[in-house]
């Protein structure tokens, strides 16, 4: 998809998820922000997540994705994988520590993909992972640690993707998420395996 059309896909689906947790707020409203934000209490977070905001963002990542390889196709979940691996490369090379972002992300990763309901379908892995990233209030935060490694970036992204083309591309990426970071979340890993799938 075109790059002008999902950056306002993401941001409406950001803005539906605030206006959800708004409802807290509302006079005589006897919902909270804790059963706003759980999928076990609320079905419309899971649906304002798992439906509309994933979506919302793989279709950004996607733009310029490169999914063709010799064999199959890549999955963005693919570039989730690498950008991980390539992280955890990097500080042990440098010696350096992990950022509260990078510890969870590298944590989250390794929990999807352990979960064995989701082996075989990276989309359920993909929506699970943004749920973590939530679920941490670091999903803004985990969008530049996947985009840092500039080997993985040219391996997954042509030169033109929108995470690559303009310098103000990923700032304002995570500039759209970054609200989200302020509301509690306790949304389950499992959802779309034991309650319904989005397909």
């Amino acid at each position: 998809p075109p790059q002008p059309d999902a950056m306002p896909v993401l941001q409406a689906a950001v803005k539906a998820i605030q206006k959800h947790f708004a409802a807290a707020d509302a006079a005589g409203s006897t919902k909270t922000i804790e059963v706003l934000g759980s999928d076990q209490q609320n079905k419309d977070i899971a649906v304002l997540v798992r439906g509309q905001l994933c979506t919302a963002l793989s279709r950004v990542l996607l733009h310029g994705f490169k999914s063709f390889k010799l064999i199959g196709r890549y999955h963005i979940w693919d570039f989730v994988n690498e950008s991980c691996e390539a992280t955890h490369k990097r500080l042990k090379d440098s010696g350096g520590k992990y950022t509260s972002a990078e510890r969870t992300l590298t944590t989250a990763v390794v929990e999807v993909n352990s979960h064995e309901g989701m082996a075989n379908n990276p989309n359920i892995k993909f929506r699970s992972f943004v749920c973590c990233g939530l679920n941490n209030r670091l999903l803004h935060e985990w969008v530049q640690v996947l985009t840092h490694d500039k080997e993985v970036m040219t391996k997954f992204y042509e030169p033109w993707a929108f995470v690559h083309a303009q310098a103000e591309a990923l700032t304002q990426m995570v500039d759209v998420m970054k609200p989200l970071s302020v509301y509690m979340y306790s949304l389950s890993l499992d959802y779309e395996l034991s309650r319904w799938d989005l397909h």
